[in-house]
């Protein structure tokens, strides 16, 4: 047992006394005192004197099962009747006492102790430092933010809109009544009755022209939600959506407007071509073709041989779509152009299965940060 100065010693301390029962209350409360003494000159020494089994020592000494304290809980019945109560009283004050001193302390040794082991830790600079692996954002958000810059310096505002969506704004705003064929080229995931999740970022282009008023210029990218999945279709994709309504709007503007969006997506001039096609939110209507940027139109497997590649679709708003929002047709016209990001995402990264987007691998956006 250590020596904590040259006239005491901790197994000094921690003696119990020689009587461990008193037959009078007076005696009862000198043991008392005693222990409390004894207690207080334990817990008033430093705590770097004692190591965590001395501290757990300290605690079975004073308050544990064999404790002078448990002896005279036990001998309580032995005292007269008319004596028990302040007996009890007594012995329960000094209960307490020592409980809460000798937890203090404990606590103290052990706090000091921890500090004492982590101070003596020293750490070797000269170790290797570990393997950092550097994250990478997903592909697909790779491609909104590289379409969404050319389109912000070009004059247009980025907007967002609900992914769950009201029947009026996903279907009927947009000239799409409930018997309407285009519906079944959308299968959709209803919610309810009157709730859907959105199948096109073209819902936007109805909330953008009822709250904000014409002229406008917006742009949206966000999620949308179709009922159908194989190799080049998932349930969930994102989708940018372009709106221009202005006095005048021809579809020159229109045409102008992607030559310098796709010249800055792909940074430099490309040739583009309008095929004729149907939307029922815009008439004319086109679908948007770039010359394949593998073989420059010659033909290659990236365009199946046709040296194009299909982006999108475009076209003027529809007449019924601006009377439907609130704008008056007879004075402003506009026009409009969305594309998937997903497949633009595939081609751009050289992704074979859209599905694999979705998967939770790692390794793709960890091989796509190395490139």
């Amino acid at each position: 047992m250590m020596t904590l100065s040259k006239d005491i010693s901790l197994s000094e301390l921690l003696e119990l006394p020689q009587s461990a029962a008193a037959s009078s209350l007076s005696e009862l409360q000198n043991l008392i005192d005693d222990e409390r003494s004894r207690c207080m000159k334990v817990v008033g020494l430093q705590v770097n004197l004692f190591s965590e089994a001395q501290a757990d020592d300290v605690r079975v000494r004073f308050t544990g099962k064999k404790s002078p304290l448990q002896d005279w809980l036990k001998a309580l019945r032995n005292y007269p009747a008319d004596e028990r109560k302040d007996a009890g009283a007594k012995i329960n004050q000094l209960k307490s006492f020592l409980e809460t001193e000798i937890e203090n302390f404990v606590v103290k040794c052990r706090l000091f102790a921890e500090e004492k082991k982590l101070a003596d830790e020293r750490i070797d600079l000269t170790l290797p430092r570990p393997e950092l692996r550097l994250g990478s954002r997903h592909p697909v958000s790779l491609a909104v933010q590289q379409l969404l810059e050319p389109l912000k310096r070009l004059g247009f505002t980025v907007i967002d809109g609900p992914e769950l969506e009201r029947d009026f704004y996903n279907f009927e705003a947009l000239n799409i009544p409930s018997d309407h064929p285009a519906r079944e080229m959308q299968d959709t995931f209803f919610v309810a009755s009157e709730w859907v999740l959105r199948t096109h970022t073209s819902s936007v282009q109805a909330h953008a022209m009822m709250e904000r008023g014409v002229p406008l210029r917006v742009a949206c990218a966000g999620f949308t939600y179709r009922n159908e999945l194989d190799l080049t279709h998932v349930p969930t994709f994102r989708q940018i959506e372009c709106l221009v309504i202005d006095k005048g709007i021809t579809l020159a503007h229109m045409r102008s407007t992607l030559d310098a969006f796709f010249a800055e997506v792909f940074g430099r001039p490309v040739k583009l071509r309008l095929r004729s096609s149907y939307f029922p939110f815009t008439e004319p209507s086109a679908e948007i073709d770039v010359q394949c940027q593998q073989c420059f139109g010659s033909g290659c497997r990236s365009c199946k041989h046709t040296g194009w590649l299909e982006m999108g679709g475009c076209g003027l708003v529809n007449t019924r779509v601006l009377e439907r929002c609130g704008v008056d047709p007879q004075v402003y016209s506009g026009f409009a152009f969305g594309m998937g990001v997903d497949r633009i995402a595939m081609s751009k990264f050289g992704i074979a299965d859209l599905r694999s987007l979705f998967e939770g691998d790692v390794l793709l956006s960890r091989q796509l940060a190395l490139r």
